[in-house]
């Protein structure tokens, strides 16, 4: 990273980021590609930081430059028509849900005799069931091709079972189109599809920095309170079992399920007390009455007050590190993305977008048109404004030390000073002033080369003497 000599203020002022330490050259990766022993990988380095979770080295200006290039040249192109390919499924079945009435079997006769909808909206209809019929089928065969592609790898990842359950809930949903099926399955597939569709479309905004963090934390607070929610159902069960006991003349404790359900909402808040509790003490309907209120008091300290604070506490409590965390893993998913589409793309193409360099003018406007519209909407926080700050940081702390080094110099030279004036007073010959310019390593040195005694002293005194 290498900033011009203007001042950062002039509109001239530039940083230009070199990558060279980042990126295997293209030429030798077409080498590397002729020779099958060799294997490739691209984006070795911030691979190896992801592997090792070297938060500090990703967040470095030249590393988050070099991944807003990659995303800027094919990243967000690939992205974005993935994005526009997927929205041609969601938004004729979001349509569908929202034009056919749930309860009315939506194939064609069924729909223009009910009377609900005139002729031109069945049209529509028929043309929405193609479009989700035909995206599933594509998003389907999609599939089919990543699972041989990847294999063990595809099992392991919890989004193609997502992506699975929508299609295949969407075709069943649609396919009244071309032959009848009851109605209750058509809508259950329906309320399925459309729930998780959405749902799936929070995973492709993770890839926007603006939103993409948030998304990220909010899976990760969830699979935290997933956690805990397994572990502390048997507590709620054991109320739920209770109440069930205790109250099962009344209808919301009736049966263990519906007993456990309403357990479920009184954890939420919904104790229905005088309904369930005072009203029927009144009225001397309530079979056991002082083991229900003492099971209502344990339930109310234990539930609402202590369980409920302690999910918050751990969902909320430790957000710093969820979004370090998360952080983390964005950067990791960007790398990952990179990494399989270089894997994909030609040759070519790599060599037309690809950069060993770029430089960047923080002062003038880096995006114009669509893109800065799109950039101030998702866009990623300016790497500049970061480094500037931390440039401004840096050069803070340099002069601290500065100065802490000068006053340290003047009380040396003062302590000297005050040193020879104390000597001179009590008239003290010191053989520092015979030899003030040499050193004391170098004085201790020579002593010590003159006090020591070579192995061949004696042999020379001993030819001496011998010699006539």
């Amino acid at each position: 990273m290498i900033e011009s000599s203007e001042e950062k203020t002039s509109r001239d002022f530039y940083i230009e980021y070199n990558f060279r330490y980042l990126q295997c050259p293209l030429t030798l990766n077409k080498k590397v590609k002729a020779d099958e022993e060799i294997v490739y990988e691209p984006l070795t380095t911030l691979n190896a930081m992801v592997r090792h979770n070297r938060m500090e080295l990703l967040n470095h200006p030249v590393c988050k430059e070099y991944l807003l290039m990659k995303w800027m040249a094919y990243g967000f192109r690939a992205h974005i028509m993935n994005l526009g390919v997927y929205s041609l499924g969601l938004i004729p079945l979001t349509l569908l849900i929202t034009r056919i009435r749930p309860g009315i079997s939506s194939n064609a006769t069924e729909i223009h005799q009910t009377g609900p909808l005139e002729y031109k909206d069945s049209h529509f209809i028929r043309v929405c069931m193609c479009l989700v019929f035909t995206m599933s089928l594509f998003g389907i065969c999609k599939e089919i091709f990543q699972l041989f592609q990847q294999k063990l790898k595809y099992l392991l990842d919890y989004s193609n079972l997502l992506d699975w359950t929508i299609y295949t809930s969407s075709i069943i949903f649609v396919s009244s189109l071309f032959v009848n099926i009851p109605a209750r399955l058509q809508w259950e597939c329906g309320a399925i599809a459309v729930y998780l569709s959405w749902m799936n479309f929070l995973l492709y905004l993770q890839r926007f920095e603006s939103y993409g963090i948030y998304i990220v934390m909010f899976w990760e607070i969830l699979r935290t309170l997933i956690r805990i929610a397994v572990v502390f159902f048997f507590l709620i069960l054991a109320f739920g079992l209770s109440f069930f006991v205790l109250l099962c003349s009344q209808q919301h404790y009736k049966t263990p399920l519906l007993s456990v359900m309403q357990t479920f909402a009184m954890m939420l808040g919904d104790i229905n007390y005088h309904e369930a509790f005072l009203d029927p003490l009144l009225s001397d309907n309530l079979p056991y009455p002082f083991l229900s209120y003492a099971v209502l008091i344990v339930f109310t300290l234990l539930i609402p007050i202590l369980l409920m604070n302690l999910l918050i506490g751990l969902a909320v409590g430790d957000i710093a590190e969820v979004q370090k965390y998360a952080a983390l893993k964005r950067i990791a998913m960007q790398v990952n993305l990179h990494t399989n589409l270089e894997k994909k793309l030609p040759y070519w193409f790599l060599s037309r977008v690809d950069q060993e360099s770029i430089t960047v003018y923080p002062n003038r406007p880096r995006y114009c048109g669509f893109m800065s519209v799109f950039n101030y909407c998702f866009g990623c926080e300016d790497s500049i404004t970061d480094t500037q700050s931390a440039d401004t940081t840096l050069e803070l702390e340099i002069l601290k030390q500065k100065y802490r080094l000068k006053d340290m110099s003047t009380l040396l030279e003062k302590q000297h000073e005050l040193i020879k004036l104390i000597i001179q007073k009590m008239e003290i010959v010191s053989e520092a002033d015979d030899d003030s310019n040499d050193l004391f390593q170098h004085k201790f040195r020579k002593q010590q080369l003159e006090h020591m005694n070579s192995k061949w002293d004696t042999v020379l005194k001993a030819v001496k003497s011998k010699s006539p």
